[in-house]
């Protein structure tokens, strides 16, 4: 079999039953900021609306994040770890009976207070 054959076999056979098109209509604006969605995420209009379509079939919505809102969801979650790690610490160290104390409480909370202004400030851009 010749190449040409094996692809037009191919294209007949497998691609035909392995896979379906959908198409639907849009109206004009509604494209207009799908395309626009699209480019901020280096998309094609087509592969934009594929991805939203799986992404809603496999139940995921963090595929269109940008990096900077990555960022700042593992800024968040640093942040807050490390407040729940301190409180845990000094949970523990009471309930077995250790004085804490409280200066270094309250400067541990100001930190914390001060690196989430900071998150929201970047937040308010």
């Amino acid at each position: 079999m010749n190449k040409k054959e094996y692809l037009k076999n191919y294209k007949k056979y497998h691609y035909h039953k392995t896979r379906k098109i959908v198409s639907f209509p849009l109206f004009c604006e509604e494209y207009e900021v799908l395309l626009a969605r699209a480019e901020k995420s280096s998309l094609t209009a087509n592969s934009m609306a594929k991805q939203l379509v799986l992404n809603f079939i496999e139940n995921r919505n963090d595929s269109f994040i940008s990096t900077a809102q990555k960022k700042m969801i593992s800024e968040y979650m640093r942040i807050s770890r490390g407040l729940a790690n301190n409180i845990n610490q000094m949970a523990h160290a009471s309930n077995i009976g250790e004085v804490v104390d409280v200066h270094i409480l309250i400067q541990s909370l100001k930190q914390y207070e001060d690196e989430f202004r900071n998150l929201v400030a970047k937040l308010n851009l």
